[in-house]
């Protein structure tokens, strides 16, 4: 009989060592402590399974090419590539840009750009989804038409507008905005356009300047990590630990993603660009913590809240970060202290009437409630939240688990769900025997005349038998139409089908009232306009009315075909509902993102925030990526997403 050894995985394998200011580097080297290598593709060369590369401080600028990797039911067998404890490392797509810059006007400047040395020129390529392989077989619905274009080359190029590429300029590690036309580029500092011949690059640099005392990158790689094997359906199975990938042309998994990365569908006008919102290196620090507010109607002030994910501390004692922003979500400033950084808090301005509600999802302590109906409470602010009036319970059940965005009507009532478990409700605890079976209730609220508080009545209370949703109604999401209509999406749980019982399918359930929520039609399916199901994973979702157009969206998970649970989340979609049969227009779903084919297949996009921008109307939409590219990977940073909606 063999000897035990437990935990015994690391010491199967063997370091691997990387120290490019070690003057003693070379790749010739053995790669050992006293004599590593230079550059992190020798050891990537030689990794096997169980092995570690660990790489010392410095900014590596190539595309490691990875040989080998490990196998989806063994992660101890995975190759990691750390960095060394405390030390700064940055493998980088980019090469710095030492430009003669030649001013075209007083505004912009244009430069050569240079020749690709191994023949990869991001720069004449274009920004666009590719229809992989991976797609359907993970369950990821089709592109559309305009969207399925091969990867291909967009310089030199003859048309007015100048389509965008996978090339990317940044100025001490900030992304300029890359625009369709030099006219677009003169208008906005910081951007960038390439000309049509695809030889220039024009740039518009705020100080009217070349900088001169700023490091200018421009992307020259693909990848930061690639393999040189074709990746299986798994994913691509190993680690990276303390190291920031970044500034490759068409990142994959292993690099923060590419900033202005954009997606059109021409037959709905919808476009997606998106663009980093929180940096984090802990797998769960870039979690929202609540929605995005603006504070006023006469400011542009934009409040959400964050846990930061920069320390590395355990996850129950991560600080939380409360952010004000005053360019559309761009970019953010920290608020040490004041009202605005009460834990747990969402908000809600009236815009008519400049109020600010705060609604708290932790309760209130014992001393300061007299029962436990009055769990919850709500306060008021008149001055952008600088002061606030008195919390006032607010007469939920002590089951309410969550509540939802609160929707301004057109009436100038407020409109909010609530979602309780009640698991004595359900009716068949032998089909789906749990402890979880949701109702929602809607609530009327009325602002008081002296705008003190608001009044809310209980209206409604919806639910579904179980065979049409195991786990009842959860997470709705409400947009009230111009004609007065309300439309409700909530998320269900689908039951397989039996000898005995039909089964019910994993989709969207909807409902319509057209008397403010107090009454409410019978919860569909939602469907295409040929009445076939859209398939989806059992995930969160998001009803919108454009202000921009007066139309209403869906934001949800749509699948290729029927799948039972919460996964695969592999896709996110955007897509116009007709609002006469309330079904999903296909011609005008878009892709808001996918994942990658190098990622685990158990990654997914869910649980995002949604604002609509004040000055151009578009929906702007926060996300993390849900369980990272390989459990650990990675990726943990949030991103911002404008979904560019048509007139």
């Amino acid at each position: 009989m063999g000897t035990f050894i437990p935990n015994a995985w690391p010491s199967l394998g063997q370091s691997w060592h990387v120290a490019q200011g070690d003057p003693k580097a070379s790749d010739e080297n053995p790669g050992t402590a006293e004599l590593p290598f230079r550059t992190v593709s020798a050891a990537a060369a030689v990794a096997c399974e169980y092995d570690r590369v660990v790489i010392d401080e410095g900014i590596y600028r190539e595309e490691v090419l990875l040989a080998r990797h490990g196998h989806f039911y063994y992660p101890g067998g995975w190759i990691v590539y750390e960095a060394v404890p405390g030390k700064e490392v940055t493998i980088k797509g980019s090469d710095v840009f030492d430009a003669d810059w030649q001013a075209l006007d007083e505004r912009i400047h244009a430069a050569d750009l240079p020749l690709s040395p191994v023949g990869y020129n991001p720069f004449e390529i274009a920004c666009s989804p590719r229809p992989d392989q991976h797609r359907a077989i993970r369950g990821a619905y089709p592109l559309s038409d305009s969207e399925a274009r091969e990867r291909r080359t967009v310089r030199p190029v003859q048309s007015e507008r100048l389509p965008e590429t996978l090339g990317q300029v940044y100025v001490d590690g900030y992304p300029y905005a890359q625009l369709d036309s030099i006219d677009a580029v003169r208008e906005v500092p910081g951007s960038f356009v390439i000309s049509a011949d695809g030889k220039q690059i024009i740039c518009h640099f705020p100080e009217a300047q070349p900088p001169t005392e700023k490091i200018v990158e421009l992307s020259v790689r693909e990848r930061c990590f690639k393999p040189k094997f074709p990746t299986p359906p798994g994913g691509l199975m190993f680690r990276t630990l303390g190291i920031r990938a970044e500034h490759a042309a068409d990142p994959g998994p292993f690099s923060m993603c590419r900033p202005l990365s954009i997606r059109t569908n021409q037959d709905s006008g919808i476009s997606v660009r998106k663009t980093l919102d929180v940096v984090n290196s802990l797998s769960r620090g870039g979690v929202l913590l609540s929605n995005f507010s603006h504070l006023s109607p006469d400011s542009p002030t934009i409040l959400s809240r964050v846990r930061d994910g920069t320390k590395p501390l355990p996850w129950d004692k991560l600080q939380t970060i409360t952010r004000l922003s005053d360019d559309g979500a761009k970019t953010w400033r920290q608020l040490e202290s004041g009202e605005l950084t009460e834990p747990m808090a969402n908000y809600f301005l009236d815009e008519e009437n400049g109020m600010l509600l705060r609604y708290n999802r932790k309760p209130l302590p014992e001393s300061d409630r007299e029962s436990k109906s009055q769990a919850y409470y709500q306060q008021i602010s008149c001055d952008a939240g600088v002061t606030w009036g008195p919390r006032q319970p607010l007469d939920f059940d002590e089951r309410v688990l969550c509540y939802y965005t609160i929707v301004k009507l057109q009436s100038g009532r407020l409109l909010w769900f609530t979602t309780e478990n009640r698991p004595e409700l359900n009716s068949d605890p032998l089909l789906y025997n749990s402890d979880l079976f949701f109702v929602v209730k809607a609530w009327l609220g009325s602002w008081r005349p002296d705008l003190t508080g608001v009044d809310w009545e209980q209206v409604a209370s919806l639910r579904v038998e179980p065979r049409v949703g195991l786990q009842g109604l959860d997470e709705p999401s409400a947009c009230q139409l111009p004609d007065g209509r309300i439309f409700v999406l909530f998320r269900q749980c689908g039951s397989l089908p039996s000898q005995t019982e039909p089964g019910f399918p994993n989709v969207k359930l909807y409902s319509v009232s057209e008397d403010e929520g107090r009454t409410w039609s019978e919860p569909k399916p939602l469907t295409f306009e040929d009445d076939k199901y859209v398939d989806t994973s059992v995930s969160f979702s998001s009803a919108f009315c454009s202000t921009k157009n007066g139309r209403v969206y869906v934001i949800l998970n749509i699948l290729n075909r029927p799948f039972e649970g919460c996964d695969p989340r592999v896709s996110l979609h955007i897509s116009e509902i007709d609002t006469d049969s309330f079904s999903v227009k296909r011609n005008t779903i878009t892709v808001i993102e996918e994942i990658h084919e190098e990622h685990c297949y158990e990654v997914g996009y869910s649980n995002w925030e949604l604002l609509e921008d004040r000055d151009t109307k578009n929906l702007l939409l926060f996300m993390k990526l849900e369980n990272t590219p390989v459990f650990d990977g990675y990726d943990w940073n949030s991103y911002r997403y404008e979904i560019e909606l048509p007139e």
